[in-house]
């Protein structure tokens, strides 16, 4: 197993294969974790893919962006965020089931992480020697949410948009964006008795990414704020079909 650390557009990232050194990998998976999070928080998930598929070994880099906020100066040593959240705002739009707060909502900070994640795929996929069409983006949470927006304002188009238990915002520019966008492959997983991020809203996100003409698989599941196994499962079927197809 190679494990090393690098720096794309000012991102710490760390990076997982079982590549010969120095050959090109046929997969790049950039993978975001959420708020809260240390930067590592989503990096078991590359020994556990690659361990499940002898493919997937064979051809996937795996990457995990460390977003660039410290969560240190708020009393969480060694959290992350890709932008601030206000968490009684949050508590508030769960309480009163007021969903629109959410979905309407664009956070502070967004659009500077969306400009700053998208440079750094681009700089990965330079190192890799790879494209949109050999590039799977995603993430867990605020992950899931910096990678739509990513994808939608700076018109990625990844092989692969995997979002778990990500949500709807600022939903009058996602849908203008997502119209104008040609539309990619979409995986997107969501707990029904998620008590952070609601259902409601990322059904929403399906729906508009659908209407739009992005290719939409949406697994629902029993179960919280999370990543359970059946995903991640599913994850690494949809990475073997994807390897397959090159």
């Amino acid at each position: 197993m190679n494990s090393s650390t690098g720096n794309a557009a000012g991102l710490k990232c760390r990076l997982i294969d079982t590549l010969p050194r120095g050959s090109r990998p046929g997969l790049l998976v950039i993978l975001n974790h959420g708020f809260g999070a240390p930067g590592d928080d989503l990096v078991d998930f590359g020994p556990w893919l690659i361990d499940s598929s002898a493919q997937i070994a064979a051809h996937c880099r795996f990457v995990f962006p460390e977003a660039p906020g410290d969560l240190a100066p708020f009393g969480m040593p060694g959290g992350r965020a890709w932008w601030p959240i206000n968490m009684a705002q949050l508590a508030e739009i769960n309480q009163t089931r007021d969903f629109e707060q959410l979905t309407t909502l664009q956070p502070e900070g967004m659009v500077a992480a969306s400009r700053q994640l998208a440079d750094a795929v681009s700089a990965l996929q330079l190192a890799a020697g790879l494209d949109d069409t050999r590039t799977v983006l995603g993430g867990f949470s605020q992950g899931a949410m910096v990678s739509t927006d990513a994808v939608l304002r700076h018109r990625i188009c990844p092989r692969l948009l995997a979002l778990f238990s990500g949500t709807l915002l600022c939903s009058d520019e996602w849908s203008s964006l997502a119209a104008d966008h040609p539309g990619c492959r979409v995986f997107q997983s969501h707990g029904r008795q998620d008590p952070l991020l609601p259902l409601e809203p990322a059904i929403q996100l399906s729906q508009l990414l659908s209407e739009s003409g992005f290719s939409v698989e949406f697994s629902d599941f029993f179960g919280p704020h999370t990543i359970p196994l059946p995903v991640l499962e599913r994850l690494a079927g949809l990475l073997d079909e994807l390897l397959q197809d090159q």
